[in-house]
This record gives structure tokens, C-alpha cells and sequence, in this order.
């Protein structure tokens, strides 16, 4: 997969490549198995079309159309988990950060912002409001906790790299499925076990003689089916935003 290594080496940003590109690639990955391997040096043309694309920004349209269907995808999620998962762990009401450790958060952020941070009956009359002292906080956090040369916040940037993975991942997975979809029928069928010239519909003796190279795409695909249905789901998703959103909280006793 000579053609994968040139693309990921052509995006050099860690977080396009790894939360952006890989998605989309994962996507695309089915597609380019069976191009690559039941087709060989025939398939020259689609190297050719592939490199005048990203000659003329095709890398770039594939990142940013993998984070504007991530991020509509997420605006849903928080609506669903009731909020962005930092400020809901900054409210009083949330039990998964112990009190001591929030209120230290919340007087941290507090003297940041020069704002007072509400109190537990504040929140409860007013909730929005409070949300919005809670967003600005985080928003004061993630605006002097980028990486920097030092790594000192290395970790948090994997856990936004893995969070940003998973989310774009499950934005594009309707792409994913149709593609790994299309790519195992188009297989089955090149190779005489769908709509077989024998008349069967599926031929399975001509399954267990399918070529390696066939083989290979069909495991690849049917791998894939399996990795887009049972990891790319919005559990898997929620499980990294919360990962992240306490790793971004910690830094509060860095700073």
C-alpha cells in the first residue's frame, strides 16, 4: 500500500492526519484493497488519478469534509448527552469528578476568567446560566493548553487526537459502510460467487476457491463492516469526549 504511505506523508499537521485523514482513508481503505489487489498494474490509472488530485487539493477537501461531517455529527451527541462533556463535568450536579477535586476546578477557572463561578443552589435556579460560566472557563483552558514544544500537555493532545479519530470516524461512517459494502459484493461478484455464470445466485463452492488476492479483499472488507458496526458507535465516541474533557480539567493543577 505504497500509495497510503504517500498520502499520510503528504498531511505533516499530527492532528489532520490522525483525526482527519485516517478516517477518510479508513473509509476509502476497502476500495483501494480491492483496486490494488484484483486488478494490479491495470489499475495504473487510478495511481495517475489519485496523484493529480492531491496536486490539486484533493488531501485537503477529504480532511475538511471529514471534519465538517465530525463536527455536525457532534453538535447532535452533545445535545444528546446534555451538553459538552466539560461542562457538564464542571457541574455541581454531575457526580463523576468527586467535590473536593471540582470546587479546586472551579476556584482555578474562577480567578482565570475573573468571573465567580456559580454555587450548587445558583446552578440549580439558574442552569444555563451557569453553563455559560462553565463554557467560558473551558474556553479560557483550551486557549492556553495547546501543544507546545515542551510536550507538557502531550497527553491531552493524544486523548483530543483519539477523541477527534473516533468522532470523525463515526461521521463518516455511512461513507465507510456503503464503501466496505460495495467493495465485498463487487468482489464476490468479479469472482463468479454472486449471480454466478452457473445460474446460482451464490455459488459456494466457488467461494472456497477464490483466489488469495480475493480472499484478502474480502477479509479486509468484511473486517471493516465489522470495525464501523461494532467501534465506530456513539458509546465509543462519548467514552473518548469524556476521557478527554477530564484530561482537559486535570491540566487546571498543571497551570
Amino acid at each position: 500500500m505504497g500509495l497510503l504511505d504517500d498520502l499520510t506523508a503528504k498531511v505533516a499537521d499530527p492532528y489532520d492526519r490522525q483525526a482527519r485523514l485516517y478516517p477518510a482513508l479508513l473509509a476509502l481503505l476497502p476500495l483501494f484493497a480491492v483496486v490494488a489487489l484484483l486488478y494490479g498494474p491495470k489499475a495504473s490509472a487510478l495511481t495517475s488519478i489519485v496523484t493529480i488530485a492531491v496536486s490539486c487539493g484533493g488531501l485537503y477537501l477529504m480532511t475538511n469534509l471529514c471534519r465538517e461531517l465530525g463536527k455536525r455529527l457532534e453538535e447532535r451527541l452533545f445535545r444528546e448527552w446534555g451538553g459538552k462533556p466539560t461542562t457538564q463535568l464542571l457541574r455541581h450536579r454531575d457526580k463523576t469528578i468527586e467535590a473536593v477535586t471540582k470546587r479546586r476546578y472551579h476556584g482555578f477557572l474562577a480567578a482565570k476568567i475573573n468571573e465567580v463561578f456559580p454555587s450548587k443552589g445558583e446552578e440549580a435556579s439558574d442552569p444555563q446560566g451557569a453553563d455559560d460560566v462553565y463554557r467560558s472557563g473551558v474556553r479560557w483552558l483550551l486557549g492556553h493548553t495547546r501543544p507546545d514544544d515542551g510536550k507538557k500537555f502531550d497527553l491531552l493532545f493524544k486523548e483530543n487526537i483519539a477523541y477527534g479519530f473516533r468522532r470523525n470516524a463515526l461521521g463518516v461512517k455511512p461513507v465507510g459502510l456503503i464503501v466496505s459494502v460495495g467493495s465485498l459484493l463487487w468482489t464476490l461478484a468479479k469472482e463468479d460467487v454472486l449471480a454466478s455464470r452457473a445460474g446460482h445466485f451464490v455459488d459456494l463452492q466457488a467461494l472456497w476457491r477464490l483466489p488469495e488476492t480475493a480472499t484478502a479483499c474480502v477479509i479486509v472488507a468484511t473486517f471493516m463492516i465489522i470495525v464501523w458496526m461494532c467501534f465506530f458507535t456513539r458509546s465509543s465516541v462519548r467514552n473518548a469526549a469524556f476521557t478527554y474533557a477530564e484530561a482537559l480539567l486535570r491540566t487546571c493543577d498543571i497551570l
